[in-house]
């Protein structure tokens, strides 16, 4: 067996690469924040913003809702319903992880377990010590925390076009990250698709909806706002394909 510092040590040395992949997403996110001060929205509201909330998705389209003055509850939901996956990695990481676990470092484990470091993690032989997954995730915690910092500090010395073109920066990673994957499942594939149709429609209607003084089309408005958009399109698509592609055999599961 090895000692609690070893473990936290190969944890750190298996998370570096990971750290070092945040820093430039998180950097941008930072310069994100920093870009909404018109909303009264301060470094330190971002900094609290990773602490807490150790998910970029969740992050980005959290400072998107904030700029259309979405209500607290319906950011809640979007988040959770953007998030849904980190059920089942946790639900999947529970069942690796070191029985002796106490619930304080669970806990902790539960926050840190990202789509990158559940993926590290997960394929380690045998249970998991809560110690090694703690020195995974310590430097890209440490990572997205500086990175949202600098982001924040940078703002305020490089130039308009530059900040643009590296808001643009998060965009293109998650496309970067949907398109592989589009080619390789035709699930996949058809999900991005939907979802992304459906925003459009869903968004033209809300715009026709706004326009109309009516109460059944004010209440449409509410529910069609960028946050119902999200949760309706994501369920709904989601649905579709699972419907069109169900699970074949207990193998598939």
């Amino acid at each position: 067996m090895k000692k609690i510092g070893s473990l936290f040590k190969d944890g750190l040395k298996d998370g570096l690469p990971i750290g070092l992949g945040y820093l430039p997403v998180a950097f941008t996110l930072g310069i994100a924040g920093a870009n909404m001060k018109y909303l009264g929205v301060k470094i330190y509201h971002s900094l609290s913003m990773g602490l807490l909330s150790f998910t970029g998705v969740g992050q980005m389209n959290t400072l998107e809702l904030m700029k259309s003055q979405e209500t607290y509850i319906g950011i809640f939901l979007s988040l959770l319903i953007i998030n849904l996956r980190n059920i089942v990695l946790s639900l999947t990481m529970a069942q690796k992880l070191d029985p002796k676990t106490k619930l304080g470092k669970k806990l902790v484990i539960a926050m840190g377990n990202t789509d990158e470091i559940f993926a590290l993690t997960i394929r380690k032989e045998g249970k998991i010590s809560a110690n090694y997954f703690l020195g995974v995730m310590a430097l890209p915690y440490v990572s997205w925390f500086l990175g949202i910092l600098l982001g924040g500090l940078a703002s305020t010395l490089l130039p308009d076009n530059l900040i643009i073109a590296m808001k643009m920066a998060l965009y293109a990673m998650l496309i970067s990250a949907v398109i592989p994957a589009s080619k390789e499942s035709k699930p996949i594939f058809y999900v991005a698709t939907i979802s992304g149709i459906l925003s459009c429609v869903l968004l033209w209607l809300g715009n026709i909806f706004s326009a109309q003084n009516t109460p059944f089309a004010k209440f449409m408005a509410d529910l069609l706002k960028p946050s119902g958009i999200m949760i309706i399109g994501s369920l709904l698509s989601a649905v579709l394909v699972a419907l069109k592609f169900p699970t074949k055999s207990e193998e598939e599961k």
